[in-house]
């Protein structure tokens, strides 16, 4: 591969990459529903321009079948790239930071890590989970807690000594507690009904994968907003869960008696001012002081750790 360069049918005066060597990290976020990738030019030693956006499929190697899941992620890096005005076969990155669910374990990173080796995606690789993408989208300095409410759930922080904690992120059948997911399949165990018709009766379930369950949320967040006392149950025995895995690593990073930055995203808090709102007068009953920011493209802190580690190489 050779540095990025401008593709043949780009003109003057667009968005591509110029015949000059430029550096150019890439950011990729994956989760148990979709994945996104950008591309950025790095214009300055701390700053970078996005060029290019691309979006796949789920990416979770843990619980998605892992070449399904690195199919996406390389379906996403290329329409990046295309998107960018980039010609793929010739585009060499300098720096890729992959922040993807499930890559929290050794198995998975060596999978990963082996994968991004043989398709030659950059120079530099680094593997991180992507609550630490939320994190640094949240504050630069990566200080603070993450929590995601997606498909699945996480809470993690770090704090101004570098020392992290994680509480959930362990998949459906060890945690994901306030995640969609969970709130589907407490609705599906309850027998919920929607305009009189249970769930669990108007979806074939059993064929249906992990997202298209969590997809299901929506529904009891529609009866919750209709007045449902069982949904509306439901939805705040969640809130609870998620605010218990933002408790349980604040006190572990001895954040819980100061103000601290607070990521949040995920179907299920980004979509949802209440469930946010919620979220945050439960931990303000048991003392935490936290400054929310809602991530809508956690793929941004992708990319600045992917920045960070290009100015330290």
């Amino acid at each position: 591969m050779k540095p990025c360069g401008q593709s043949p049918a780009s003109g003057v005066g667009d968005r591509r990459v110029t015949e000059n060597p430029q550096r150019i990290i890439l950011g990729v976020d994956g989760g148990g529903t979709k994945t996104r990738a950008w591309i950025a030019l790095v214009t300055m030693p701390d700053t970078f321009k996005v060029i290019g956006k691309g979006l796949a499929g789920p990416a979770n190697v843990q619980t998605d079948d892992s070449t399904e899941a690195l199919a996406n992620i390389q379906h996403a890096v290329d329409a990046a790239k295309e998107d960018a005005g980039l010609v793929v076969e010739q585009c060499e990155i300098d720096t890729a930071c992959l922040a993807l669910a499930g890559s929290g374990t050794e198995t998975s990173q060596a999978l990963i890590n082996a994968w991004a080796a043989q398709v030659q995606l950059a120079k530099q690789v680094i593997v991180t989970h992507d609550a630490m993408a939320v994190l640094y989208a949240a504050n630069y300095k990566g200080v603070g807690v993450a929590l995601i409410a997606g498909t699945g759930s996480i809470a993690f922080g770090r704090n101004r000594n570098e020392q992290t904690a994680r509480c959930g992120g362990l998949g459906p059948n060890n945690s994901d507690a306030g995640s969609g997911y969970a709130i589907a399949m407490a609705a599906l165990k309850a027998g919920l009904e929607i305009d009189g018709v249970e769930i669990a009766s108007s979806h074939q379930v059993e064929d249906m994968q992990r997202w298209e369950i969590a997809a299901l949320a929506q529904l009891v967040f529609q009866a919750s907003d209709a007045g449902d006392e069982q949904a509306t149950a439901i939805v705040s025995a969640a809130v609870h869960d998620l605010a218990n895995l933002v408790i349980n690593v604040a006190e572990e990073l001895e954040l819980a008696d100061r103000l601290f930055t607070l990521g949040l995203t995920g179907g299920v808090l980004i979509h949802r001012g209440d469930v946010r709102a919620q979220l945050m007068r439960e931990l303000s009953t048991h003392g935490l002081t936290a400054s929310a920011v809602a991530i809508a493209d956690p793929v941004m802190g992708a990319l600045q750790l992917a920045l960070r580690s290009l100015n330290h190489a």
